[in-house]
């Protein structure tokens, strides 16, 4: 299933996109789960972080520029695909890590085109399956979904896009099953996904979220190091 955001206040456009969506989905055996948003102040409210945003920029009140600013100070996952009959803007879709611009109006032979490389770029994107031992069962979350784990005595502290999970496990454990991902330890209580840094001070990390995590002196050479790794992959 992959869930997908529409930000359009015209009707007649987001109703052509969610037909196009429902065309691509039955040809391509492909699941989709669309919400409309007449308003950026709407979608900005929402809870949920889509796999996808369509994103009209001209927009009533606050336009879609201004609300992908805005979304990518918690949410850097959703892939951003700016609708638009404005070029001038779109050129800018690279400041807020948009995959992509369609311009109106807008065809199906372009919505598909768009499609794919949203659908690529997020099963590349959604990482590894784990499956949790919590105290109310097995619970099964990505790995692109966690934005770091905390150790606290013998018990593993999960801070996800989600919510929070507990699970007796060592960090170690978790470590060796998260090797080759974004994943870096700043200091011994922290194993951070480095796609959920929002900024690195001296030895203050803060998350999307706002969470603040501290960088150990013994762990800063080599986690300054994996998170230029991980900004250079992605320029």
């Amino acid at each position: 299933m992959v869930t997908v955001a529409i930000v359009e206040d015209q009707d007649q456009e987001a109703e052509k996109l969610i037909r196009y969506l429902g065309r691509f989905g039955e040809q391509e055996k492909e699941e989709f789960s669309v919400k409309r948003f007449s308003d950026a102040f709407t979608f900005l409210e929402e809870k949920q972080a889509f796999d996808i945003v369509f994103m009209d920029i001209m927009l009533p009140h606050l336009n879609g520029m201004e609300a992908a600013q805005k979304m990518r100070r918690t949410n850097t996952r959703s892939v951003l695909i700016f609708v638009t009959n404005m070029l001038n803007f779109a050129v800018k879709s690279y400041e807020v890590d948009a995959l992509d611009y369609i311009v109106k109006p807008i065809s199906y032979e372009r919505v598909v085109f768009k499609l794919r490389k949203a659908l690529e770029n997020i099963r590349t994107s959604r990482g590894k399956l784990l499956s949790l031992n919590t105290s109310d069962g097995w619970v099964p979350i990505s790995s692109s979904d966690i934005c770091y784990i905390e150790v606290v005595q013998h018990k593993l502290i999960y801070h996800t896009l989600r919510g929070v999970y507990y699970e007796k496990n060592t960090m170690k454990n978790v470590e060796e099953t998260l090797a080759g991902l974004d994943f870096s330890r700043c200091n011994a209580c922290y194993l951070v996904n480095m796609q959920f840094i929002r900024t690195v001070n001296g030895l203050i990390i803060t998350m999307t979220d706002g969470d603040e995590l501290k960088i150990s002196q013994p762990k800063r050479k080599q986690f300054m190091t994996d998170l230029s790794n991980f900004l250079g992959q992605k320029r």
